[in-house]
């Protein structure tokens, strides 16, 4: 199955990243960037194959006009075999690591924001296939920074704690796609005086109680976040139960039915 996203841009099924080898690029690495090895010895694991990717597509703006927003599409569709999990990093980021996403039953598809410290490359590294490897997408964006150690904007309000954990979802059937919305501070603890507090998990779960995926999240996640999903037909002509959880223990949650 073609790229869901490259198949609908200009320029038909070709793919949007294309890889890049040669005396600037370390190791098949586009951004020639120093922080990528620790990054992969971190949370890829230690000597863990990898390969830059084209079929892993990864689209953002070429700047940040809000550096605390900065939206994301991965679209892994294209990969042959199933896909384990999804980790996003930040090259230069004081958390170098975003989130994971475990696809599960759902499409290797995710779209999110993040908060960016200052201009880098978002990375996507794949586990697919039986062989293991990471195959791995990224985008540069060029940002002026802060994102990260800024303080939430939902604290210059008095009243920012009433609609704490509220959810907004929707489900729409025909397109499969589920798309979700948390209240939620994400504080970051590098802002004076305002400790860390930020979303650890968020899952999906079918009719029956079974989970359909799953994200562990970190700091650079966006202050309110929002997530775009893509689910089997099936899954998403029946309702979507959502659970998250933070770093003070607060468990949320919510029910999402299929759009008429």
């Amino acid at each position: 199955m073609g790229a869901l996203l490259t198949d609908r841009l200009p320029g038909g099924v070709q793919p949007v990243l294309q890889a890049r080898t040669g005396r600037a690029a370390v190791g098949g690495d586009t951004f020639d960037s120093g922080m990528w090895p620790l990054h992969r010895e971190a949370h890829l694991g230690p000597g863990a194959p990898w390969r830059q990717d084209p079929a892993v597509v990864v689209l953002a703006p070429l700047s940040a006009e809000d550096s605390a927003h900065v939206p994301f599409v991965i679209d892994a569709t294209a990969l042959a075999g199933p896909v384990g999990r999804i980790v996003v990093t930040i090259d230069y980021s004081p958390f170098s690591k975003a989130l994971t996403f475990h696809p599960g039953r759902a499409l290797p598809f995710l779209g999110f924001g993040v908060k960016y410290e200052t201009a880098g490359a978002l990375r996507a590294s794949v586990q697919a296939g039986p062989d293991q490897i990471w195959h791995v997408g990224a985008a540069y964006v060029s940002a002026l920074g802060g994102g990260c150690s800024a303080p939430a904007v939902s604290h210059a309000r008095p009243d920012w704690q009433r609609g704490f954990g509220e959810m907004r979802a929707r489900l729409w059937p025909d397109s499969a796609r589920l798309r979700l919305c948390i209240r939620h501070p994400q504080d970051t603890g590098l802002a004076d005086g305002i400790p860390a507090h930020h979303l650890t998990s968020l899952a999906l779960h079918d009719a029956q109680g079974a989970e359909i995926a799953r994200l562990d999240l970190h700091e650079p996640v966006e202050e309110n976040p929002s997530f775009t999903f893509l689910l089997p037909p099936h899954l998403a002509a029946e309702p979507v139960t959502l659970h998250a959880q933070d770093t003070m223990g607060n468990r949320l949650s919510g029910r999402v039915e299929p759009s008429t």
